[in-house]
């Protein structure tokens, strides 16, 4: 009871300094979009710790894990400038790659950095080759993405080589799916245009409950939902 009134006390008095007139971020945020700063930039630097919030609530809650709590978190970013379908499917064509050139280059028996060197030749001749025919898709254009989702694509397959080698094939698609789900959830969520509009009237709304959920979800200690069939005998007992 402790920790939720000091949790309490603690969101009230973030509540009163944020729609607190002379330190509201609104108005510094009107000045910044005056200035030049483009809406969607502060709009996603806004909703950063919001996303890794979801990633860890959906961890501690709910059981969801992924590769840490900053891969999907970048990978939202990067889904929501591809877009989900075209983000998936240059994931896919990452990870295919990916897994193709360490077959073909574990044969030369080289050392590891210039496998993952050599390994980034195939890939990025592939997203390239994937890029021109995307031209040609009605459905998906790939071609005008920049180079960091391709970069943050390339993190995660490289994540799902290494937990591959490390512990095991299952673990990696465990951990690469559960990354993805998050990252699309993300995605889903910083595309929103409501939500959008709420950061840019509302920032420090956002950074408040932000704040609130991270104190709170940090003091839970309670089952996770996705490992109460793993434990309903012993719930049963008690």
């Amino acid at each position: 009871m402790k920790k939720i009134a000091t949790i309490l006390s603690l969101f009230l008095v973030l509540y009163f300094w944020s729609v607190s007139p002379i330190l509201a971020q609104s108005k510094v945020i009107e000045r910044a979009i005056t200035n030049g700063v483009e809406a969607k930039t502060i709009v996603m630097l806004l909703l950063l710790p919001l996303l890794a919030t979801l990633v860890s609530v959906m961890h501690y809650i709910l059981g969801v894990s992924g590769y840490g709590i900053f891969v999907p978190t970048m990978i939202a970013v990067a889904l929501s400038a591809t877009g989900i379908a075209g983000g998936l499917i240059l994931f896919g064509a990452i990870l295919m790659i990916s897994i193709l050139s360490n077959l073909i280059l574990k044969r030369l028996k080289l050392h590891f950095w210039p496998v993952r060197a050599l390994g980034l030749v195939f890939i990025s001749v592939g997203v390239f080759g994937l890029m021109v025919i995307s031209t040609g898709l009605k459905m998906v254009d790939i071609s005008n993405i920049s180079i960091f989702p391709v970069l943050f694509m390339i993190l995660l397959a490289e994540e799902f080589t290494r937990t591959q080698l490390v512990k095991s094939k299952k673990e990696a698609i465990k951990l690469t799916l559960g990354t993805l789900g998050l990252a699309i959830l993300g995605a889903v969520l910083m595309g929103w245009q409501g939500v959008a509009e709420v950061v840019l009237r509302y920032p420090e709304a956002i950074i408040v409950v932000t704040v609130v959920i991270n104190l709170m979800v940090g003091n839970y200690t309670g089952i996770r939902l996705t490992e109460i069939k793993r434990f309903r005998k012993a719930i049963r007992k008690k």
